[in-house]
């Protein structure tokens, strides 16, 4: 367990030491020309993972919440608009920090894989046609803002979808922001992109498909498991493909990630305008979530227990 203070040391130097240094290592430094900006990318990307952690939800409440905490640790920090462009400009480092301790942790190799999807809305549904946010899609390529149903509140909402591979242990593997509207089947292979053979993926009902479950086992040697719906009954050709029933450390699991992405690191009150600040963001809390899980592993406690990891005065 940290206090706040060894919490921000331990970021920080798992950053400049370890995560940072790779990056530019693989891929150069992501600035090539101008002034370095007062604030250094490692410290920037520290405050950031803080500050999620912390639940700071909106750019604005991060930055005015860190610069009062922290401003004399990070004399850097002293305009609100650098920070965030800065953040958002590392969105690039981010993906592959996240990528990188996803393979530290042998998420790929994990045998046993969980997929399930949660809104990520914009804006309300009612404000959708005259919303002036996500009108062009900017420097990113990726699925257009569109209405959704999220069953949990039964309720339409206007957004996109955030896929979640993880880990029997809650390690977050792969997270892709994929179209909204449709059912959840249709970003199956999105949540599948780059499973290992012989890995078996728990799922709910949303991704039951007899014909495809069969492909994946047969060309892939991916074995998709669902549960049945109420009026199925098993079958020869079903079976090897049906969620054992005493499956409830699996759905606990599924709940606790879906409710610390939800809670603590506010993945449905994104306050964005447009796709590149919008995947910065997703991956920014994606990240954070994951090195909060390594650090629990590294001190050999629960990787979920999140509230423990830091004890406030």
């Amino acid at each position: 367990m940290y206090s706040l203070e060894l919490f921000v040391i331990a970021i920080y130097c798992l950053i400049e030491d370890e995560l940072y240094p790779h990056f530019c290592h693989h891929h150069g430094r992501p600035r090539r020309a101008g002034f370095p900006p007062a604030l250094s990318d490692s410290e920037c990307l520290t405050l950031e993972m803080v500050g999620h952690y912390l639940g700071y939800g909106t750019q604005k409440q991060l930055y005015e919440q860190l610069h009062e905490r922290f401003g004399t640790w990070f004399p850097g920090l002293r305009d609100r608009v650098a920070f965030t462009r800065q953040s958002a400009n590392l969105w690039q480092a981010k993906t592959w920090m996240h990528q990188h301790l996803v393979t530290l942790l042998h998420g790929p190799q994990a045998p046993l894989q969980v997929i399930d999807t949660l809104p990520v809305p914009i804006c309300k549904v009612a404000r959708r046609f005259r919303r002036r946010i996500f009108r062009t899609q900017g420097v990113l390529e990726g699925p257009p803002p569109t209405k959704g149903y999220c069953a949990a509140k039964d309720e339409d909402y206007f957004g996109f979808k955030g896929g979640v591979r993880m880990t029997d242990y809650g390690l977050i593997v792969h997270a892709p922001l994929v179209q909204a509207y449709g059912h959840d089947s249709t970003c199956r292979d999105d949540l599948l992109a780059g499973v290992h053979p012989t890995t078996q993926v728990l799922a709910d009902a949303a991704f039951l498909d007899l014909e495809r479950q069969q492909e994946l086992n047969n060309t892939y040697q991916i074995r998709l498991l669902t549960p049945l719906r109420v009026n199925m009954k098993p079958t020869p050709a079903r079976q090897p493909f049906v969620l054992p029933k005493p499956a409830g450390r699996i759905r606990r699991l599924i709940e606790t990630v879906y409710a610390q992405l939800v809670e603590r690191f506010k993945v449905q009150a994104l306050k964005v305008r447009d796709a590149w600040h919008l995947h910065n963001l997703w991956t920014t809390k994606i990240l954070a979530h994951s090195v909060c899980v390594l650090l629990n592993v590294r001190l050999k406690r629960k990787p979920l227990d999140f509230d423990g990891l830091v004890a406030f005065e």
